[in-house]
């Protein structure tokens, strides 16, 4: 038996809920037998400081220490590495970032990295270190070979069988509720219908879960509800599947299990997957808000970035939400590589034309070249952003506010720290324009949050931009 220590760094990305991911890691290490401890220092009231980060994770007496690492925050997850050293204590990172860049964290302290999905990589990798298996069999496992090299062994396929993962509800006792300013266990904001997204967006790097889409079954999403009503209050959440809505007859068949279970819950889904009958199934199931990706209006740009949608079925789309009775979230995204005036003129101008049926529109919104996306493989290079997240300060999107007061919303929707990077090289004119659509949607989306709503439902704030979808 190994024993596996968790840390979700400090970042100025603040958590308030037990992370979804490292429940379902903490489940898979204790159903293959290890012992695992964590800790969340994201939350707003869980340890920040690295020498007390260190020495609580040293008195679990850990073979094994794992850092969860975004793009965003690689510095941070590096910094705390070096914390670590000198302490005899083996490393490994994992997530989104070590999924495109496998040997970075080789080289900024880190033992390990793990590529992709981690249940069964981290789980074989613990069973290395207690001598059950060499490292070399360990798919999806970058690792030190002890005489200086570096060694990426071959990926493992993605896990098909979602159903037969151990239930993260199994892992929610790890996670202390006086981190998140609780007195008893606080269940995670959202849970996984499934993983994969069958699209082939420009922007997005989804590496993690894939393009392969898999789904649970209706029922064992039922279970895990279950589970966590017992355990939680648990009555409202949101489905963080990279697309939400793909196969008809599955979203029937969950719809059908989610009515009786008398909980409201928001989703994100791609437009071609929904039209008005669906729309009222999921309405019925306690659906209560939809974010749909549309990223640009401009019919050209739609078709470069590939997002397979047009601007007629995202307002066909919207309008249907609105005669059912549920509110959508629009994702509107600028500064595109190579885009013209008139193209990024027809994406600010439709946030007027969208604002009567959409309740709301995303924030931020600037786009950020991710490691893995097709856009950053194409012009790192041509634009010389190649490594930003290493060789440039770190970005740092100002918190959102704890309450809907007028001016920080419309300061945390409208102020995106991306536009001052510039990665495209826009034009003074582009970025004037950029900024006047980030206004346009602060505004518009102030307006529809600060209006009376339909009982129960309140607007969420988005999540910082990722890579990819959660």
């Amino acid at each position: 038996m190994a024993r596996l220590f968790l840390i979700n760094p400090p970042t100025d990305e603040t958590v308030r809920t037990p992370l979804l991911s490292f429940m379902y890691l903490a489940a898979a290490l204790r159903r293959a037998g290890h012992a695992v401890a964590l800790l969340d220092c994201s939350a707003p009231f869980a340890p920040k400081d690295h020498a007390e980060i260190v020495e609580r994770a040293r008195a679990f007496a850990p073979d094994l220490v794992g850092l969860h690492c975004k793009t965003l925050y690689a510095q941070d997850t590096y910094a705390l590495a070096q914390a670590f050293w000198g302490q005899g204590v083996p490393l490994v990172c994992g997530g989104p970032h070590p999924t495109v860049a496998p040997l970075e964290p080789l080289l900024h302290g880190f033992d390990y990295a793990v590529r992709g999905e981690g249940e069964e990589t981290l789980a074989e990798l613990c069973d290395a270190l207690d001598g059950r298996r060499a490292l070399g069999e360990v798919r999806s496992l970058a690792w030190r070979n002890g005489q200086g090299g570096l060694e990426l062994n071959p990926p493992r396929g993605f896990l098909l069988d979602l159903d037969g993962l151990a239930s993260p509800v199994d892992a929610l006792d790890l996670f202390d509720p006086r981190w998140y300013g609780a007195e008893k266990l606080v269940p995670p904001s959202g849970l996984l219908s499934s993983r994969g997204c069958p699209a082939a967006c420009t922007f997005c790097s989804n590496n993690v879960t894939g393009r392969r889409f898999r789904y649970r079954s209706a029922a064992n999403i039922a279970a895990e509800i279950h589970a966590l009503r017992e355990r939680t209050d648990f009555v409202a959440f949101s489905f963080f599947d990279d697309s939400f809505a793909v196969g008809r007859r599955r979203m029937l068949e969950l719809c059908d299990a989610l009515e009786g279970l008398r909980v409201q819950w928001t989703c994100t889904a791609h437009p071609a997957h929904l039209d008005r009958d669906l729309l009222k199934r999921m309405k019925q199931a306690g659906c209560a808000g939809v974010d749909i990706g549309m990223e640009s209006a401009d019919p050209s740009m739609l078709l470069r970035i590939g997002k397979g949608v047009t601007v007629e079925r995202v307002l066909e789309v919207l309008g249907q939400a609105q005669e059912v009775g549920l509110h959508c979230m629009l994702n509107l995204m600028f500064g595109w590589p190579g885009e013209t005036l008139e193209e990024l003129r027809a994406t600010v101008d439709f946030i007027e034309r969208a604002a009567p049926l959409a309740a709301a529109f995303n924030a931020r919104g600037v786009l950020v070249p991710y490691p893995g996306t097709e856009i950053y493989d194409q012009h790192h290079a041509r634009f010389g952003f190649t490594e930003w997240w290493l060789r440039e300060p770190p970005l740092r999107y100002r918190p959102f506010p704890s309450s809907w007061d007028r001016d920080e919303v419309k300061r945390a929707y409208a102020s995106d720290v991306a536009l001052e990077r510039n990665y495209f090289r826009h034009s003074p004119a582009h970025l004037a324009l950029m900024q006047e659509g980030l206004q346009r949607k602060a505004d518009a989306t102030y307006r529809k949050i600060s209006a009376p709503v339909a009982p129960g439902w309140e607007p969420r704030k988005p999540a910082l931009p990722a890579a990819g979808a959660r």
